[in-house]
């Protein structure tokens, strides 16, 4: 059986959640298994912040989430807040870099000031694995790293000032239900590729090595290793423990879609000594294992991502 120490700490009655960020992929899941842990948790314990006013819809749930502005107070209650918003290019006018570092700047800003309204018992702030690698990708790679990295430093400097725990998770691969952004992120190119055009699109000639986590198995994790006292606050990856180069990702998609041998465009193969963006995975596979879970399997990763899509109409869409 899981031994999930979140559930035994959402029991008591003073336990309370905070979600920054609560539309987004990760945030999605990190309500999703809020909910299905206590479908009847009242709104002042689980707050659901975001941009603006909306309903989420989470299976049976419709959840309201509100704004994050600068009265946002947290009631009585330990709690725990868990920032997943990010606030990309695509919400700023002509993608201005030096704007978009600014509204995060002043985002990140506004979730330390709530997590200072109250008791809190953690602020988990995700990062990306991208830190890691500082010069690579486009310019807009590089500044989005550069801006994770700071705010992980500004995040430290914050937990040491007010003596309150924090955890960094750095994220690297994920798929699985309530993925937005599709066309970003590889898995999600693939299937809306296979799914609307009949064939698979890789532009890479050089293996390219990724490690995928389903996002509900994520969320678990991280949120019983966000009331685990025995975590520190040193950052650690979201890693899989699974390797698979994208060709094999490709005949995933196939399997999980059909054709089974999906047609894949691909240049000749290269000389050059590939990508890979797996991210160290033993502290996080250390405590999937201390719950009593086993890494989720590829295949099915990739189907929950695509039963998703279809689910939303996005392989529909023309």
């Amino acid at each position: 059986m899981p031994r999930c120490k979140f559930a035994a700490w959402l029991a008591h009655p003073s336990s309370c959640v905070a979600i920054v960020g609560a539309s987004g992929w990760v945030g999605m899941a990190l309500a999703d298994h809020v909910l299905t842990i206590c479908p009847d948790l009242p709104p002042d314990r689980l707050r659901l912040l975001g941009s603006s006013h909306r309903t989420l819809e989470l299976g049976d749930h419709r959840p309201r989430i509100e704004p994050l502005d600068a009265s946002a107070r947290l009631g009585n209650g330990e709690w725990l807040i868990l920032h997943a918003a990010i606030i990309g290019g695509d919400r700023v006018e002509g993608g201005d870099l030096q704007e978009m570092r600014r509204r995060n700047d002043a985002l990140l800003d506004r979730v330390l000031a709530l997590a200072d309204t109250t008791k809190t018992r953690r602020l988990v702030a995700f990062s990306s694995g991208a830190v890691g690698r500082p010069d690579v990708g486009s310019l807009d790679r590089v500044a989005y790293t550069a801006m994770k990295r700071d705010h992980e430093t500004v995040i430290a400097e914050w937990a040491r000032r007010t003596g309150k725990p924090v955890l960094i998770p750095r994220v690297f691969n994920l798929g699985g239900p309530f993925i937005n952004h599709t066309e970003a992120y590889a898995l999600g190119a693939f299937i809306l590729a296979l799914a609307r055009r009949g064939r698979i699109t890789i532009g890479a000639a050089d293996p390219v090595f990724r490690s995928f986590v389903h996002v509900a198995e994520m969320a678990r994790v991280i949120l019983d290793m966000a009331v685990d006292e025995t975590q520190s606050a040193d950052p650690f990856d979201i890693g899989g423990a699974e390797v698979v180069e994208l060709g094999a990702l490709a005949m995933a998609v196939g399997q999980a879609l059909g054709p089974s041998d999906p047609p894949i465009d691909r240049p000749e193969p290269g000389d050059g000594p590939g990508d890979w963006y797996v991210g160290d995975g033993r502290r996080y596979q250390n405590a999937l294992f201390r719950r009593g879970e086993h890494p989720t399997p590829l295949a099915r990763t990739v189907a929950d991502t695509v039963a998703y899509l279809a689910a939303t109409g996005a392989l529909d869409e023309a």
